[in-house]
């Protein structure tokens, strides 16, 4: 075995490929946000939650409908951007599959000779092995997600904090592999409802970017084309950085 070399210069500019998780209340502008990047295809496990949408929209109905769109939107060279809305969703849907497997109604259903631990462990690997295929596929994936409240304890100090509404240790095991976690928001100024995403890291949440140029950055996103704020920040980076 030998050292490794120095590695090339690091990535720069608008990110084709890797994992963005975008996090929210319902209505915050998850959708609309993801929809609007290039070349884009939506998987939509939500009933009807992407119908005032405009773009490549395939809603799915099951787990198996899900894993034969996902492959062919990975194969599919004219899609350069995969969106999953949502990830609660989906995590249910794999529940529901291996407690079907184990002969039970639902995962914290209790049963003799069942493993309760090891269902759950299922479930965090077939995450894992999801995040893996998505990370190899050369595809910019956007993950959509519900936010999970913090937890406090009786003095109001954060436990855990905010994050995504999957259960287990689902949420740590896709959020460790995103490159990007944003929370989406929206805000009454004026007469205006107006929505942002926010790579603001915090005691309260687990927002944050490894992409230096979305770093600590609280975006205000447009309503008519929310990607266009993503290229005035990467544009903005590059004219700095000659």
């Amino acid at each position: 075995m030998e050292l490794v070399k120095k590695r090339p210069a690091p990535k720069k500019g608008l990110p084709t490929d890797g994992i963005m998780i975008l996090v929210g209340l319902p209505k915050s502008g998850k959708t609309r946000t993801a929809a609007s990047w290039p070349d884009g295809y939506v998987l939509e496990l939500e009933p009807g939650g992407a119908d005032r949408i405009e773009g490549r929209i395939h809603d799915i109905k099951s787990l198996e409908e899900f894993r034969e769109v996902l492959k062919l939107a990975v194969a599919d060279p004219s899609v350069r951007t995969i969106v999953v809305d949502s990830v609660d969703v989906l995590s249910d849907w794999l529940e529901d599959e291996i407690a079907h497997s184990a002969g039970l109604s639902s995962m914290t259903e209790r049963k003799q000779g069942v493993d309760g631990w090891a269902l759950w462990a299922e479930l965090k690997r077939r995450l894992e092995a999801l995040v893996n295929y998505l990370k190899a596929s050369r595809k910019f994936v956007i993950l959509i997600a519900h936010t999970k409240d913090p937890k406090l304890d009786s003095s109001g100090a954060v436990i855990i904090p905010a994050g995504m509404n999957v259960s287990g240790k689902g949420a740590s095991v896709i959020a460790a592999n995103a490159d990007a976690i944003g929370n989406c928001f929206k805000k009454q100024i004026g007469a205006t409802t107006k929505y942002f995403l926010s790579f603001q890291g915090g005691s309260l949440g687990i927002w944050g970017s490894r992409i230096p140029e979305l770093e600590d950055k609280t975006i205000e996103l447009p309503a008519e084309n929310p990607y266009a704020a993503f290229e005035a920040i990467f544009k903005n980076a590059e004219r700095e950085n000659k």
